[in-house]
């Protein structure tokens, strides 16, 4: 089972969709069966709906490609492995709780996946396993979200443009009303993260486990060839600092979330700026924009960027930054074409991956009887209360795995059933808590997808390791939502 074990458990999750249809009736009110053939055509679909996602995904790959014909990459890996060497622990310490910041105070989550294979490479030289590595990037990630302070998505009521929404304004409640709920909740999560990775790291130390990974053979690092010493890092530390920066202030909806307008003004009069009508020799020329038509007639303002789809545009900046790398160490054509197909080629397991989750998300929100499962509890004696909708949404985040269709299929129709408006509140905090921890094991979370499939992580051995984490943060997470119930 343990090879190819992701695979198996999809098409197995798959298969009791399959079984589900036959007895749950469908968004309709009727029986509606998921064919074979209709799971093959959803596959293909996925593609089509996710293509942005699916190219991103490939193209951190071929930038990490591009990255590795520099020396730079390598050199930069062992200088911090060499300065961090002593203090090993306390960079694990803090790379998690960097990570689950970044994700807490940006809403960011998988944009943040172009810096996990540069953190991985370092855990790995330092000499710990892929577990540890993973749970130092990515779970740290996911934990950032469960207590994220501005995590936001596009508004389901949205039909046209981007509008973003949280699920405070789902509800209908303050923005701000769950602040002290979540930065609890994050210093707690983050905590015990720390302390079970560290007491994981002691279990390897004395021999008291029996799935260690470190074998770091399926990660992406060159040999350095020629003078080692006269290649410079620090022009590869300012690029990758600029493209945090600039995911940060492209991807925060600055005017939507805070009020502050000074980056859409800035864009009004960056685009307003134009040559104007002007008559030479005899011929008249109209007004020229400048910026429209000479650089980039799409771009839009910080804090919009999601307006160009969820990740074209750190795409793009990615594309954009691995040619600038290539030109900047006069990387040869041949070989940064070679290393771009190498990284992307490291990433298509990923991608196929990641189109079987959405095709699963496909199948299910298509076929809407988990909207069926809402309807029919809301009818009963109980209704729909805080537990029920939270094992709905949790059944619901498995499924949908992304997090716009989660809102859209299990939290908006929840909302409308809802009569007791006094439970919104937890409501909103439950659904956006578990729906990180079904991330952490999920079968279909995208963010442990790319974990597993990039690092080779057998889906079986890391259940095996992350369960008690698990099982820890969600009675944290119930002890603190039952704290918000009672106040």
């Amino acid at each position: 089972m343990k090879k190819h074990s992701l695979f198996k458990v999809s098409l197995i999750l798959l298969g009791l969709l399959v079984l589900t249809s036959w007895f749950i009736a469908g968004r309709q009110g009727e029986t509606s069966y998921l064919a074979i053939g209709d799971i093959a055509i959803n596959y293909v679909q996925a593609f089509y709906y996710f293509f942005d996602t699916l190219v991103f995904i490939l193209v951190i790959g071929a930038f990490y490609g591009i990255l590795n014909k520099t020396g730079a990459y390598k050199k930069l890996l062992d200088t911090i492995v060499t300065k961090v060497k002593g203090k090993s622990k306390e960079f694990v310490i803090g790379t998690i709780i960097i990570f689950a910041l970044l994700a807490s105070l940006t809403g960011m989550t998988m944009p943040l996946l172009i810096f996990v294979p540069f953190a991985i490479s370092i855990i790995l030289l330092l000499g710990y396993d892929k577990l540890v590595a993973i749970s130092s990037t990515v779970i740290a990630i996911l934990v950032g979200f469960i207590g994220g302070i501005f995590t936001t998505f596009r508004d389901p009521a949205s039909s046209y443009g981007y509008t973003i929404s949280t699920f405070e304004d789902l509800t209908g409640i303050e923005q701000y009303a769950n602040l002290f709920p979540k930065i609890l909740l994050l210093v707690l999560a983050v905590g015990f993260l720390i302390f079970f990775c560290l007491r994981y790291i002691k279990n390897v130390e004395n021999k008291k486990v029996k799935y260690e990974l470190n074998d770091n053979q399926d990660v992406m690092i060159a040999e350095v060839k020629g003078n080692y010493k006269e290649i410079k890092t620090w022009p590869m530390i300012v690029i990758l600092s600029i493209v945090l920066v600039l995911l940060i202030l492209g991807l925060i909806p600055w005017s939507n979330l805070f009020g502050i307008d000074v980056f859409e003004n800035f864009h009004t009069w960056l685009t307003g700026l134009s040559i104007p009508e002007f008559k030479l020799f005899g011929l008249k020329f109209k007004e020229f924009p400048v910026f429209n038509n000479l650089i980039f007639a799409n771009m839009y303002a910080f804090g919009n960027w999601g307006n160009l789809g969820n990740f074209m545009v750190p795409t793009i900046i990615l594309i954009f930054f691995g040619l600038l790398i290539k030109f900047v160490y006069k990387i040869k054509f041949d070989d940064a074409i070679d290393g771009f197909i190498e990284g992307f080629k490291k990433m298509v397991p990923v991608a196929l991956m990641i189109a079987l989750a959405y095709t699963i998300l496909i199948c299910s929100y298509n076929n809407g009887f988990l909207e069926t499962l809402i309807t029919n509890a809301s009818g009963t004696k109980m209704g729909l209360n805080i537990v029920i909708s939270s094992l709905i949404s949790m059944l619901g985040s498995l499924l949908y795995t992304d997090l716009y269709y989660v809102a859209a299929g299990i939290f908006t129709p929840i909302i409308t059933a809802i009569t007791d408006e006094s439970i919104l509140p937890v409501l909103a905090l439950a659904f956006q808590s578990l729906y990180g921890l079904v991330s952490l094991i999920a079968p279909t979370s995208i963010m442990l997808i790319f974990a597993l499939t990039y690092l080779d992580v057998p889906y079986t051995t890391w259940i095996k390791y992350i369960w008690r984490f698990v099982v820890g943060l969600f009675i944290l997470i119930f002890v603190i939502l039952l704290i918000v119930t009672l106040i």
